[in-house]
């Protein structure tokens, strides 16, 4: 695994139940977390710098690890039966993205993570506009 490691995992989900849904296939685990990658830099490609954060050698950091580590367990265990997936489980892929959308909002913030930058060296900010014309004049 690139970004995350089995312990990051076993502290979201038992182990054995992280053993029977990816039946101990280890190259399934790492194309599940290269997908959940791809997934966390849609989020957050418009803040941080993700080439380099996800570079080599990656820069980790503690929350986007428990993101990534939580879609990651969503996404192995969703793949048993039904009755074998805890119902909870969606909470846990709601959570991951919640964390995700606020990292992008910038009311969480990766200390430490290069963020984008401009020419003059300001970091890039979000601007939001109103275009409600209200009396219908052009």
């Amino acid at each position: 695994m690139r970004y995350i490691n089995r312990d990051d995992l076993i502290e979201i989900i038992q182990e054995r139940l992280l053993d029977e849904s990816v039946q101990l296939n280890g190259a399934l685990l790492d194309s599940i977390e290269a997908k959940a990658i791809d997934f966390a830099i849609s989020y957050i490609s418009g803040r941080y710098d993700c080439d380099i954060i996800f570079g080599d050698p990656v820069r980790r950091h503690g929350l986007l690890a428990q993101a990534i580590g939580m879609i990651v367990a969503y996404w192995a265990v969703r793949r048993n039966a039904a009755r074998k997936v805890p119902g909870d489980f969606p909470d846990i892929y709601r959570e991951a993205v919640a964390i995700l959308e606020h990292i992008r909002s910038g009311s969480q913030q990766l200390d430490g993570m290069p963020e984008i930058t401009g020419a003059d060296g300001t970091t890039a900010s979000l601007m939001y506009g109103n275009n409600t014309n209200r009396d219908f004049f052009i």
